[in-house]
């Protein structure tokens, strides 16, 4: 049996047929009327094969319209335990003609399943063969959604009603019972849900007289204390109207035992002044009137807030207890709580009641001892016969309460300010992973704008590489604990990677329960770059360091392998070859470690007199065949005679050694290089200038970085350490050293080393 309808009786009619033009007219129209409506449309076979939808229809399925061709309604959108539903709406379509309305699911292309309501009609021809039906259908999500959220705010109300300290029943105007909390169930020796109110609760067989259901069903809400017969006690009784979302209505009594109370106020006369007397020692400010609003009672602690003695209070009326406080006459909530006023009621930010006790809060700017914030709390006193005899109101200083809450309230505040401005990534998420606060620097790395990704899955957010494999927040619920970091790729909003370093960790309240998840991550692009940067390093660092090793291995390896047959000319030449690759490997060496000296703060420089003109002049001699030899002329330009500083000699002379290195490098046959030094505002300033190659403009920032290489078209030795030896040594002296160039027009590196050794201590 196939599981959709059952077979019509009469074979479908064939094109051509005189029924055939109706149909495909119906077909037709229902397609045209459907096409670019919001609401999903199908019209299909009864095999379940779909002979039209409209676009909607294929949103809501989760398919592209072009994808449609192959599906069937019953095999592919209808999951196995909505199949025999959709049957039997289907046979009572056929077997009475009357369109079907009811609720089953559609399974979607990704697998989940969408809750919808359909309205089903059939389609015969002339001669009454069945030939096909078409459907509208309307997304329940969100009414179940609803629906489920009415179900719990019904049980958390009738677990309230419960909890409630008295008795409670509900009604509707039959004056059925509709629900009984346990303690009225206890009363009245079962649950009478179904029963008369008037039955149940006061075994009547007629309504009772008091009763109030006209009223309450009227909208008003009545309530009064009421003696019972059966057993003297007397009851306080509330009875509130419902409004069910329906629109219609129910009585809701709430039913508390007062007997203490009304047994209290039947002695409140008798004992007035041993209760003046309680009142004197409670630790709060408390002060009572009788019904005429003169002061009865006026403790200590009141007299301590105020400055005002009891003698001087006691017996004033008019209002008197208020001056104290708000530096005027006027009703309190002492008043307020005899007599219910509204203008009154107005003067206060609020007035919760509960029953007849009144509780407020308010702020007195001119007190005695300056502004505070106050709790009040106010409640009539009744006499003997149930009449209000007067009122008792308690206040209570809560201005470091207040306090205490409005530094909470800036550290919230501050809370979200430390997230927002936070340099990593941080992504909440409520229980269903929906997120919920995207901060600064992950709308950086993701490119979503908070607003945008409010209500998105985290997945569609964070795009990364651990979500299709192992999700870092599913980690971490089934570890019991953060997880982290790992690091994957992230493709923002533009779909670009974006190499991130990612923490993931459950939010849970105090009971243990799952409130939502954070995810915190970095963008680690710069990180990624650095570690490939010092993989350069290292590698350039070991091929420099190699290249002499491998000349002076091979050069002693023919000095051992020729020593009986090598001439003393041959065998000088390699002992030479050798001291000049070994001097550079140890000028390199040097020039690492005076720079990893200095990053450390370890550098440590032998001072002592220094005569530089001597220096300068003993450099120009050493370099000027190299520079004859090159083509280049080496001029050391005449000054005025230079003081003699404090200094470290040697590794003054490798700082100028390296500066004419490099010129003697980047310059060409035919150019001048000019050493030239002069005094300038407590400075020695010598400038090594060339008319070489030159420099690039952006490549100025960099050239005193450690193995940086300028990227001109020559190849030429180098291994970039040599300038950042020489921005060490300088900066060991206290000095700085300084550059200018223009391409194809040579350098100028300017040394500043001061007069006077910074470093030195008086003694």
């Amino acid at each position: 049996m196939e599981l959709g309808v059952t077979k019509p009786e009469k074979p479908t009619a064939r094109p051509g047929e005189a029924s055939e033009a109706p149909i495909r007219r119906l077909l037709d129209y229902l397609t045209g009327a459907f096409e670019f409506s919001v609401v999903p449309f199908v019209a299909a076979s009864w095999t379940g094969e779909l002979l039209s939808f409209n676009k909607a229809f294929a949103d809501l399925c989760g398919y592209a319209p072009s994808e449609m061709a192959s599906i069937n309604l019953v095999e592919d959108l209808t999951p196995p335990q909505w199949r025999e539903a959709q049957h039997e709406a289907w046979q009572r379509l056929q077997a009475g003609g009357v369109p079907q309305r009811y609720e089953r699911e559609v399974a979607r292309r990704d697998g989940s399943l969408v809750p919808v309501e359909l309205f089903v009609h059939q389609a015969k021809d002339s001669d009454g063969n069945l030939r096909f039906y078409w459907s509208v259908l309307l997304d329940t999500t969100q009414r179940k959604r609803h629906e489920a959220m009415l179900r719990e705010s019904e049980a958390r109300y009738r677990a309230m009603l419960d909890a409630f300290d008295g008795f409670i029943y509900v009604c509707g105007p039959d004056y059925t019972v509709e629900f009984m909390n346990e303690r009225m169930i206890e009363r009245t020796g079962r649950d009478a849900k179904g029963e008369k109110c008037h039955v149940a609760l006061h075994e009547r067989d007629e309504i009772c007289p008091w009763c109030v259901n006209e009223r309450v069903f009227k909208g008003e809400r009545v309530s009064w204390e009421v003696q019972s017969p059966k057993d003297g006690r007397w009851w306080y009784v509330v009875n509130t109207p419902i409004v069910h979302p329906d629109g219609s209505m129910s009585k809701q009594s709430m039913i508390q035992d007062i007997t203490e109370r009304k047994q209290a106020l039947l002695d409140l006369k008798d004992s007035q002044q041993r209760l003046a007397d309680i009142i004197n020692f409670l630790p709060d400010p408390t002060f009572a009137v009788n019904a005429e609003g003169r002061l009865i009672a006026w403790n200590r602690a009141m007299e301590e807030l105020t400055g005002l003695p009891a003698p001087e209070m006691l017996g004033k009326g008019d209002y008197e207890y208020a001056l104290p406080f708000y530096g005027e006459r006027r009703p309190v909530l002492v008043d307020l709580a005899m007599r219910w006023d509204e203008e009154v009621e107005k003067k206060y930010p609020f007035v919760n009641r509960d029953h007849n006790t009144l509780v407020s809060e308010v702020f007195l700017p001119r007190m005695r001892n300056g502004p505070i914030h106050l709790w009040a709390k106010a409640t009539p006193l009744f006499n003997s016969q149930g009449q209000v005899a007067g009122a008792i109101e308690s206040v209570r200083d809560i201005t470091p309460r207040k306090q205490m809450e409005q530094a909470l309230r800036e550290s919230v505040e501050k809370h979200k300010a430390l997230v927002r401005s936070l340099p990593v990534g941080v992504i909440t998420m409520d229980a269903q992973h929906h997120v919920t606060e995207l901060n600064a620097q992950a709308e950086l790395i993701t490119g979503y704008a908070q607003e945008e990704a409010l209500g998105l899955h985290c997945w569609d957010v964070m795009q990364n590489g651990e979500c299709q494999i192992q999700c870092p927040l599913q980690s971490a619920a089934q570890l019991g604990a953060p997880v982290g970091p790992v690091e994957t790729i992230l493709y923002n909003h533009k779909r670009e990677p974006i190499p991130v370093r990612v923490s993931a960790a459950q939010i849970r309240d105090q009971h243990g329960e799952v409130l939502g998840a954070v995810e915190v991550f970095q963008d680690i692009s710069e990180i990624k770059s650095l570690e490939r940067e010092r993989s350069n390093i290292v590698s350039m660092f070991a091929h420099d360091m190699k290249s002499p090793l491998v000349s002076i291995q091979g050069f002693a390896l023919r000095l051992l392998s020729d020593s009986a047959r090598a001439s003393g000319d041959k065998q000088g030449k390699y002992l030479e070859i050798i001291r000049k690759e070994a001097g550079k490997l140890e000028a390199l060496i040097n020039d690492f470690l005076d720079f990893a000296r200095l990053e450390t703060g370890s550098l440590h420089l032998n001072f002592s007199a220094t005569d530089l003109d001597k220096e300068f002049l003993e450099l120009t001699e050493v370099f000027e065949p190299r520079f004859l030899q090159a083509g280049i002329n080496l001029r050391l330009a005449p000054g005025e005679k230079l003081p003699v500083i404090q200094a470290d000699a040697s590794r003054l002379r490798r700082v100028f050694t390296n500066l004419l290195e490099n010129a003697l490098k980047y310059s060409g046959p035919g150019t001048e290089v000019t050493l030239e030094a002069h005094e300038d505002d407590g400075n020695i300033l010598v400038t090594v200038r060339d008319q070489g190659i030159g420099i690039a403009p952006e490549e100025l920032p960099k050239v005193f970085d450690a193995f940086y290489r300028s990227r001109n078209q020559e190849k030429r030795e180098g291994h970039g350490l040599g300038l950042a030896g020489v921005e060490a040594i300088v900066k060991g002296h206290g000095g700085r050293v300084m550059v200018t160039s223009e391409l194809g027009r040579g350098s100028a590196f300017t040394v500043a080393l001061p007069k006077q050794n910074p470093f030195r201590r008086e003694p």
